[in-house]
């Protein structure tokens, strides 16, 4: 009797571990090289002290990064936000800012990226959760938005399932719109709801401030989307998901604005993040080390400088995508 029990045991043991080995080889995968320029103009002549906060891309489990590369006339180190360990590098002029030699920096890197499914991530302790539960400036947790998320997801038995109504209540509900910059792009969840519209930022703060006021963590994370059906080019803006966590399988991610814009995908996106994309930071209200503005950042995606002690604006950025295979570049 025991050698059937052993038997049986080491059948579920071997049919698990199969498993887990064909989810993992059968995830696609991507990899790309990544090309960032920036630009500073009209720097004043007088100027003695520009200095230069850029998000330095995220290596994880999904996100592999390698040959980073950074030119310029700036001394560079790596350092990390308070908040969310966010690494960033920080860049200050080896000479005076009016040496035209400051006025470009650029940045490349190589991306291996591999999709991302919900499959159990557990780990992260208590105290690292806890921040997800809390409400940001612009992502608040408060009475208006408890009372939407128990309607939203009354009769739904477990948590899973009350996400899952969440989410469809956002592509329900929403419009995808770039149409008003006093609206859309800004990430606020309040304002969303009135709004009914938005991208990617408004879509996942209305969720994170709902799934938050379940008392379940979430997050939110911000990048570059890498078109699929493209081999290079140039990337126009930002893209943004967001995550959130159950206690028995982990953190799962959700694209939401991605779902809304793909119906056939509305299943896929929820539990899955494509390899097409790339990571950068965490969190909302970022706060610089070293920055003499302490105003927090909405989110930090694009680069941030000062010059002598205040924000400075006139900045150009471009950032560019070429495919490689097997670490060299596709013909």
């Amino acid at each position: 009797m025991k050698k059937i029990f052993f038997a049986i045991v080491i059948l579920i043991i071997i049919f698990l571990g199969i498993n887990e080995l064909a989810a993992s080889l059968s995830k696609k995968d991507r990899a790309f090289l990544i090309e960032e320029r920036i630009l500073f103009k009209n720097l004043p002549k007088d100027a003695s002290d520009l200095r230069v906060w850029i998000p330095y891309p995220v290596s994880d489990n999904w996100q592999i990064i390698d040959d980073f590369k950074s030119v310029s006339k700036f001394k560079a180190s790596i350092i990390t936000d308070e908040g969310y360990g966010n690494k960033v590098l920080f860049l200050k002029p080896a000479q005076n800012a009016q040496d035209e030699n400051v006025s470009e920096i650029t940045l490349s890197f190589k991306v291996k990226r591999v999709e991302y499914s919900a499959v159990s991530c557990l780990g992260d302790s208590h105290r690292a959760l806890s921040r997800f539960l809390k409400p940001d400036k612009l992502v608040p947790v408060n009475g208006r938005l408890k009372a939407l998320a128990k309607k939203i997801t009354h009769g739904k038995s477990d948590d899973l399932e009350r996400v899952r109504a969440i989410y469809d209540y956002i592509i329900d509900e929403l419009t995808y719109s770039k149409d008003d910059p006093m609206v859309c792009g800004i990430g606020d969840s309040l304002l969303t709801l009135e709004a009914k519209k938005g991208i990617c930022t408004d879509y996942h703060s209305l969720f994170i401030s709902l799934v938050r006021s379940l008392g379940m963590p979430a997050k939110f994370e911000i990048g570059y989307r890498i078109p699929e059906e493209k081999n290079e080019g140039k990337l126009n803006g930002y893209h943004c998901w967001a995550k959130f966590y159950l206690k028995d399988k982990g953190w799962i991610p959700v694209d939401i604005s991605e779902a809304d814009k793909h119906p056939e995908k509305r299943d896929y996106f929820f539990g899955h993040i494509d390899e097409n994309r790339v990571h950068f930071t965490t969190g909302r209200d970022i706060k610089l080390r070293y920055a003499k503005n302490q105003q927090p950042l909405n989110f930090f995606i694009y680069p941030y400088a000062e010059l002598d002690n205040s924000q400075f604006y006139d900045i150009d950025f471009e950032v560019s995508f070429k495919n490689l295979e097997g670490g060299d570049e596709k013909n």
